[in-house]
């Protein structure tokens, strides 16, 4: 009998399942991934960390480099920004070129000290990218007073807070190294001539003369609008000093004491004092009057110089006896 030699039959599904048991059984090829898009500042020139002056445009451009899987990409816009006040760039927004490289032109903004731009790629790794600057203050313009003026102090002394007259640019800046010229009439400064400080201050002291009334204190700073400034200040003599003696039981304190001529001299009866009084050993100080109890007070002023003693009616006597007390007058 012949042997049947026919193909087997063979279900569809079978087949297919076998073929993609095939391709997919332990294979090492994963496919390709995905690109990446990816902003960075250029490796070189890139343009941050420059210093420049308020309101004008930075010397260098600043430049980023947009790659697609690490290869430069052409042709993709990039955002760019400032915070600072007054500032911009030139463009805000702009395509790669050919080598992946995109740029704008910063103009600093109008307050001195460290600033900010970016530059944005949006969906892009390391966007935003950050750029800094350092702005200083352009040339001086104005000159005003800052501080110290209308100050009223004694007879030949400093004045409490020093005078201070500041040098600003347009856009009110403090600009250094400005000189400020300082002159006085009826006093003395403690320089002639101060240059501004980083935050464009120049303070001088003032000493004031030995006559009583107003003095005028000048800055003046060649060539600024303001300039010369005038400050005022007043000079006043000096109280007469005013000394306190204590009364307490069966004592003056402090028993002998030495005041200026123009000297007012008050005696104070503690709250306990109990029948004291002040009488003059002679002439001055006057009586304070009847035996009193505390708390009282009596005053004389001492206008001439000279020794003079007192002592208390119920508990001492003429000549230094007892409760009694000694005023030297110079």
């Amino acid at each position: 009998m012949p042997q049947d030699r026919r193909t087997p039959f063979v279900p569809l599904w079978f087949a297919v399942a076998s073929l993609v048991a095939g391709c997919g059984g332990g294979g090492s090829d994963t496919g390709t991934p995905p690109s990446t898009t990816a902003i960075a500042k250029t490796s070189t020139n890139s343009g941050d960390a420059q210093s420049g002056t308020v309101g004008q445009p930075l010397g260098a451009p600043l430049r980023v480099l947009v790659t697609e899987g690490g290869t430069p990409s052409s042709g993709v816009t990039v955002s760019w920004s400032t915070s600072a006040a007054g500032g911009s760039v030139d463009p805000p927004s702009a395509p790669s070129d050919a080598d992946g490289i995109a740029s704008t032109t910063w103009t600093l903004g109008t307050l001195a000290g460290t600033q900010a731009a970016q530059a944005t790629l949006s969906g892009a790794t390391g966007s935003p990218v950050t750029f800094s600057a350092t702005a200083s203050s352009g040339a001086a313009m104005t000159l005003s007073k800052a501080g110290g003026d209308n100050q009223t102090g004694e007879l030949n002394t400093a004045l409490a807070v020093p005078l201070q007259a500041k040098a600003v640019d347009q856009f009110g800046n403090g600009v250094p190294g400005v000189d400020v010229n300082w002159a006085a009439v009826g006093g003395a400064v403690s320089s002639g001539t101060v240059p501004t400080n980083g935050s464009g201050i120049s303070p001088v002291g003032v000493t004031l003369g030995g006559t009583a009334g107003s003095i005028t204190i000048t800055a003046t700073a060649i060539g600024l609008t303001g300039s010369p400034l005038t400050f005022n200040a007043t000079a006043t003599a000096p109280p007469p000093p005013t000394t306190t003696i204590s009364v307490v039981n069966n004592a003056f304190s402090p028993s002998s004491l030495t005041v200026d001529v123009g000297a007012t001299v008050t005696w104070s009866w503690s709250a306990t004092a109990q029948d004291h009084n002040v009488v003059p050993d002679g002439t001055v100080p006057t009586t304070s009057g009847p035996l009193a109890d505390g708390p009282h007070t009596y005053q004389f002023k001492f206008d001439n110089p000279g020794t003079y003693r007192y002592y208390c009616a119920n508990h001492g006597g003429p000549g230094g006896f007892g409760m009694s007390g000694v005023i030297i007058v110079q």
